[in-house]
Formats: C-alpha cells, structure tokens, sequence
C-alpha cells in the first residue's frame, strides 16, 4: 500500500549527487552565459576617465543676506545650482564649439553634440567643500582636455555669477534695513501705545492694587456688620409697634400715665427693655430670663394702686409709640445710606480683583512686544554692520578678483580605461553562471518526485523489493567482457554455438548483460531476482508471472529479458519468455531477429506453437507478431485462455512482457491471467503519484513485489560492496 511521501530536506551530499546526475542542467547555463559574457566584455567600448577637483571657497552673498557661522559654501546643498552651472548650454557649447567635439556643426549638430557631451559629464562630491568633475571619452587625451576646460569654464562663470550676487546683495541689504527700520519704528509706536492704555493694569501696580483690594473687603465687612445691627433694631422696633398696636394704643385718647416714680416707674421701664431683648435675643437668653424675673418681683411688691391718669394728657404707651416711630424712620434713612455705600465698594471689589487677575496677560503681551522690538533692532544692527563690511569688500574687489571655486587639482591624462576590466567582468559573469546552473540543478531537483535510491522507495512503499538493477555502464560492461570467466559464463547461457564478436557488441548496445557481461553487477542483481522468482514458484506451485511498469522508458522489456536468461541458466526445465506487449512488441530487436510469427498469430488463427518459439540456449521465446486490430479481444477470447492453458502444460516458468498499467488495459487482464505480478520501477523516472495511481488502479492481490531498476550505486551507502566486487571478481583472468 503507499504511504505518505516523507521528502527530507536537500543536504550538500544529496545536492552533490544531484549535481552529478543533472549535470547539463549546470553546464549549459554555465557554458552559455560565460560565453554571453566574454562576448559581451569583448566587444565592449573602452572609455577613459579624467576628473578635475573643485573646491569651493566663502559665499559673499550668502554672508551678507543670512547670519550664517562659518560662510563656506556646502557642496552639498549647492549640488542642484552646481550642477545647473555646469551642465548649462553656454558652458557646454563652449566647450564643444572649443575643442570641436563629435563634428557639432549647425544648429542640429551643436544640440547633438551638446547632449552627448552632457550624457558623458558626472559630478561627485569628495568634501563638504569640494567636488570632483569626470568626463568619459574614447581618447585619453581629449578626456582630460574637455575635463580641464569644463572646470576653468565652471569657475569662471561661478565667478560671474559671485559678482552679480555681490551687486544684487547690495540692493537687497538697503531695502531690508528699510524694511526693518519701518518695522521697528511701528513696533515701538504700538509698544508705547499698549503701555499708555494699560497703564493701570500693569504688573507694576500689583501691589497697590492688593492693598485696596483688602481695604475695600474689610470695609464691606464693617458695612455689613451695621446693617445687621439697625436691621435687628428695625425688627425690633416693628415688633414693639405691633404690640402697642394691639394693645389698643391707636384706639380713643387715653388718660395719661401717673407720673413716673417708684414702682411703677421702674415695672414699666423694665417691661420696655424686656421687649428691646425679645426682639433682639431669643427667649432662653440670660438677659431675657433676669429682666423676666425683676418684672415678677416688682409686680408681686406692687401695693398701692395706681392713680387716675390726668385729663388730656397722652399715655405713656402712647409716646413710646410715637418714638418708635420716629426711630423706625430713621434706621430706614441709615439702610438706604449703609446699602449705597455697599454697592459702590462691591463695584470698586471688581475693578480690583479684574485688575489683579488680567495683571500676568497684559505682562505677557508687554514682554512678547519688548521681544519683538529687541529681536527687530538686533537684525537692524546686525544688516547695518553687514552693509559697513559690504561697502568695504567693493572696494577691495575693485582691486583684487575673488571666486567661489578654484581647480584645486586639474585633471590628468589617464592611462587605463575607466572601470573596465575584462577578468573582473568575465570572472562575475562564470560566478553568476555558475549560481544559475546550481539554481537549475536544485530547481530541477526539487521538482522531480521521482525514485532515486532504495531507502526512498521503502519509505515510500510498503511493497517488497525483490532486487535492485544498477545502472548499466559500457565500462561495466567492457570490464566484464574481457573477464575470461565471462566467456564460460556467456557459453553456459547462449548454447547456440559459436559467439561472435558482433553479437556481444550488438547484446552489449541493448543492455543484454545476461548475455554479454554474465559476471557484472547488473547480471549479478538479475540472479538474484531469479533465485526469488523460481523459489517462490516451487513454493506456490506458480507456473506464470507478469513483469510490468507504470508507464513507458521503465525498462519492462529489458528487465524480462534478462530476468528471463537469468532464470532458464538456473534450471533445466524449459523457460519460455513471451511477448505479451501486442501493441508495441520488442523482445525480438534486442536479439536481433524478425520473427514470422508471434503471440498475435497464436491468438488470431490458433498457429503451431512450435512456430512461433525462437530458442536461444535453455531460453523459449514467442515474440509479439505482427500488430492485431483488436488486441483486447484477442486477449479475452476462448482462444487466449486456452493458449494461457497450454502454456502452463508446456513450460515450467512462464514470463510475460505486458505493456504498462496506466495507458492500456491489457496488463490488467493479464495480471489475472498470471501468478504473480512484478512490476518495474525505474530510478529518476518513475513518478511517485504516477506509481502510487498505477498500483491502486491495477488492484490485483497478486502484486509480488518491486524491480529498482537503473540505480546509482553510488548514491547508495553499500556502493563500496559493489566496487569491491568488480575490483576483485572481475578483474581476475
């Protein structure tokens, strides 16, 4: 039954190996794109290189526009003005009209030689303050010639470019003094403004302003603290009125009280205090309960009655009434005063605390103004001492020329090709061919599901294996002919007479090698595979076995062949080798021979056995025949089976040649037909799924086992038994 394909990872000895086997999928990428690029590397144009060093000297206009620290030029932030310079069309058409470079002739020519010059211009920067000027070219000497013109003619445009700056920096120092000289006059104006309106706002009367704040609250307390007082009086003297009220005291005129003295006097006096302190205290207070308890003791003292009150004369209840009122009036005129002066200190609160809390913005403005004017005068100073120095490097430079750049090292002539070199080149190229042939081998490796030693077929299969073919070698073969026990050998198989030389080479060509090296390692594996087969026919009475493939190229015919002349050397009974391929026979082409009839006319027409057998020493052969037009009832006809029939009668071992389990039915009616079935697996060409399909679409119960067929023996770990065997066995005699 299959089992799961347990593919390990490629190791550096399987990658060997494959290596070996799949050597032209290494050779030929190797072999083409080395050739592809020697051919490249010869054919392709030598150009010279020649650079000129630039370095890059103080900015005047940079210096005087921007307060920079050190007024160097940076290379590389000037790269995009540097190289707008220098690939400019004055300055290459200069040069090209100079040096008259590429034939530039007319206005089509100029622009065509303009841009090749260009195309062949780079710049590279080698300092913060210095960059290179390369020009490539076909001649060593022209290189350097337009290298060198094409610096002098940078520095000198440079220069040009550096005295109008000088002029134009000029012009712009006067309007941005101007500019700043407006700015900062308008700054102070605003600053003196804000200062005037904000004067009492200002952090500066902070404190003054807590002081009167403080003052302004205590005062709201005092305030508050009288208006409670003549409000509890006003309450009093409203409660003493309701009294008196219901008492009757605005009732008809009443006699007037006795004259006070003695014990009424002083009853009276205390009843009125009494109502003061109810007005003002609550009952339990001290006050009330003493002035309670004198009122009692003065009543219970009280002997003498009072005297009738004198006619027309008001009551004294009656003048306390009307003092009460004149006192209520009077509170009344104190709370209205008390409450305005209340409302304009509660308004004087708020301007304070509104002063106190606006006191650090208006500091902030005031400080962010002051900046601003200090920051405008320092650029004002600072322009103005710029213009001084400006004035002055005017009249040095009448005088005296200053650049920005110098040739600090003018180009050379080269004396080798820029960046060719041809071993370099072809040495990458095979190194690269050579990464691309082992991305083939493992590529192809990785695709391939195929058998390629034992171990992974059994772990594959659980299927036995009844031998191992290795692969079949002319040197292994050769090696075996000239073995004298291989001629003994060879006799003891072929009885058929003398063997010429024509034969062996013809057995030798179609890996024949029961036939023509008898003692090799192959002939020595198909023994092997016949000692099995005849045992297990003995043991089960098996007369008929089927040795078939999964598909075409697995080497069936070939290893029925040789299983075939292994098994009649190893007995005296008869073998019979049958054709049973009817579609494509083959048997007869690696003997040699055209046979008349075959297995096909056995079957069609019911011929004579005994005419279609080709006898080679112990060996019966019945070849195909000539093709039928229905080779699937030619097998299931009456006649097939008795044929099958008479066969078994006939021959003690049977062998048959059947085409392969996947494309053609016929195998799968001869499976039935047989013993046991045997089929070929061919190293690095049977499939793994395609093997698996062919067994689980064969079903026969019959399956005996597996042929390998075609194995390295040196990928195997037991190859050293197999060399020892050919150093030792077969080089003798």
């Amino acid at each position: 039954m299959p089992m799961p394909d347990p593919r390990e990872g490629l190791s550096v000895s399987k990658f060997w190996k494959a290596l070996r086997r799949r050597k032209f999928y290494f050779l030929i990428p190797v072999a083409l794109l080395t050739a592809g690029v020697v051919f490249f590397t010869l054919r392709m144009p030598k150009r010279y290189r020649a650079q000129a060093l630039i370095v890059a000297q103080p900015n005047t206009t940079q210096y005087y526009i921007r307060d920079q620290g050190a007024p160097a030029i940076n290379v590389q932030e000037q790269m995009y003005t540097i190289r707008g310079t220098l690939f400019s069309r004055p300055v290459l058409e200069a040069v090209v009209r100079g040096l008259d470079l590429y034939g530039g002739s007319g206005s089509n020519g100029i622009d065509a030689a303009i841009d090749e010059l260009r195309s062949r211009i780079s710049v590279q920067v080698e300092a913060p303050d210095a960059f290179a000027v390369r020009f490539e070219g076909e001649d060593p000497e022209q290189a350097m010639r337009v290298t060198n013109r094409l610096a002098d003619l940078f520095v000198q445009r440079a220069s040009d470019i550096r005295g109008k700056g000088v002029a134009d920096a000029a012009a712009l120092l006067e309007t941005e003094i101007d500019r700043l000289r407006q700015q900062l006059n308008s700054q102070e104006q605003s600053l003196r403004a804000y200062r005037q309106k904000a004067t009492s706002d200002l952090p500066e009367h902070m404190a003054a302003d807590l002081r009167m704040l403080e003052n302004v609250q205590q005062q709201l307390q005092g305030l508050s603290g009288k208006i409670t007082e003549e409000q509890a009086r006003r309450s009093a003297a409203l409660t003493e009125m309701a009294e008196l009220e219901k008492a009757g005291v605005l009732d008809a005129p009443q006699p007037p009280p006795p004259p006070p003295g003695g014990s009424d006097a002083a009853l009276e006096t205390l009843r009125l205090r009494l109502r003061e302190l109810r007005a003002r205290y609550t009952p339990k207070h001290p006050e009330i309960i003493r002035t309670e308890e004198e009122i009692r003791a003065l009543e219970k003292a009280a002997v003498k009655p009072q005297a009738s009150p004198r006619p027309n004369e008001p009551s004294p209840t009656r003048l306390r009434y009307l003092a009460l009122k004149a006192e209520l009036g009077s509170i009344d005129q104190r709370l209205r005063g008390y409450q305005k002066e209340q409302a304009a200190l509660a308004n004087q609160l708020k301007t304070y605390e509104s002063r106190i809390r606006t006191a650090p913005q208006y500091e902030r403005e005031m400080a962010e103004r002051i900046r601003d004017v200090d920051f405008t005068w320092s650029q004002y100073e600072e322009l103005v001492r710029k213009r001084q120095q400006l004035n002055i490097d005017q009249e040095a430079a009448k005088n005296s020329r200053s650049t920005v750049f110098k040739v600090a090292e003018p180009a050379r002539l080269p004396d080798a090709p820029a960046g060719f070199q041809p071993r370099r080149i072809i040495l990458l190229g095979f190194l690269a061919s050579v990464g691309l042939g082992l991305l083939a081998v493992l590529a192809a490796e990785q695709m391939d599901t195929s058998f390629t030693t034992v171990e992974e077929f059994q772990a594959f299969v659980n299927l036995p294996i009844w031998s191992v073919i290795p692969h079949i070698s002319n040197r292994t073969l050769a090696k075996a002919v000239r073995s004298k026990n291989g001629h003994h050998a060879r006799g003891a198989l072929y009885a058929g007479g003398q063997i010429s030389s024509l034969q062996i080479r013809q057995w030798r060509h179609n890996r024949v090698v029961a036939l023509s090296a008898p003692e090799s390692v192959p002939a020595e594996q198909y023994g092997i595979a016949a000692l099995k087969v005849r045992r297990w026919m003995e043991q089960s009475g098996a007369r008929m076995l089927v040795v078939t493939s999964s598909s075409g190229g697995e080497g069936k015919s070939l290893t029925s062949l040789n299983l075939s002349l292994a098994l009649s050397s190893s007995t005296e009974e008869p073998v019979l080798l049958l054709d049973a391929d009817l579609r494509r026979p083959r048997i007869h082409q690696y003997f040699g021979f055209q046979p008349n009839q075959g297995f096909s006319d056995l079957l069609a027409r019911g011929d004579n056995l005994a005419s279609c057998v080709v006898k080679i020493g112990n060996l019966h052969i019945v070849p195909g025949g000539s093709p039928p037009l229905n080779p699937l009832g030619l097998l299931t006809s009456r006649r097939a089976q008795d044929v099958f029939a008479r066969l078994r009668k006939e021959f003690r071992f049977v062998v048959l040649d059947t085409p392969p389990i996947m494309p053609i039915v016929d195998s799968h009616i001869l499976a039935n037909v047989a013993d046991g079935v045997l089929i070929v697996v061919r190293a690095r060409v049977t499939r793994r799924e395609l093997f698996r399909r062919a067994v689980e679409t064969l079903n026969a119960s019959n399956v005996l086992g597996v042929l390998l067929n075609d194995i390295e023996y040196r990928d195997t770990r037991y190859a050293y038994v197999y060399k020892y065997y050919q150093e030792h066995y077969l080089g003798r005699g």
